[in-house]
């Protein structure tokens, strides 16, 4: 023997199956007014009549069904779109926060670029003269060994030693400067 309550659910199923056949197609055309993505539209409805099912119980039906049905899609469409609007600020937003931390990455690395070279300018002026010049021309010039040798009468072992110095020098000051900057 078939318990009362359940046969009551399945009459309760059976009409609100009817009453969805019936009235799809009605909050299906209110909605898409609304909201212009169909999907969204199926899962409102379906949430609509998920609703009803969950509160039979409480539901009132001293009104008319339709004018029910229309006030639960109205609702459900202006949820739908103040959620939407939130989103959209909030996607907004979020794009401005990545542009502006783009922005400051961006400057922070060229500040570090500007104090790099003002760093290894400082450097490059506190070197004796010679391994001063030598590495100037080499760096700065793109000059050879050779043509440095040449152009100051040295030997292009003095040059490359000098650049060595040079760059062992700007090693050690440049580590300092990169422990204290990270």
């Amino acid at each position: 023997m078939r318990d009362q309550s359940t046969h009551k659910d399945d009459d309760s199923m059976a009409v609100l199956e009817s009453i969805f056949t019936v009235f799809y197609p009605v909050l299906a055309a209110y909605c898409n007014k609304y909201v212009k993505d169909e999907e969204a539209v199926r899962d409102m409805i379906q949430d609509i009549f998920l609703k009803i099912w969950e509160h039979r119980q409480t539901v009132d039906f001293s009104t008319p069904l339709h004018s029910y049905l229309l006030k639960l899609a109205h609702n459900s469409c202006m949820n739908h779109l103040q959620r939407q609007k939130i989103e959209k600020k909030y996607l907004h937003d979020a794009a401005q926060l990545l542009e502006m931390e783009a922005h400051y990455d961006s400057l922070f690395d060229q500040l570090v670029a500007d104090a790099l070279q003002e760093r290894v300018e400082q450097v490059v002026e506190q070197l004796p003269a010679q391994c001063r010049d030598i590495f100037r021309k080499s760096r700065y010039e793109g000059m050879s060994h050779q043509d440095i040798a040449r152009d100051l009468n040295i030997s292009v072992r003095t040059v490359e030693t000098q650049i060595y110095r040079a760059l062992k020098i700007l090693k050690k000051a440049l580590n300092y400067f990169f422990s204290i900057l990270w």
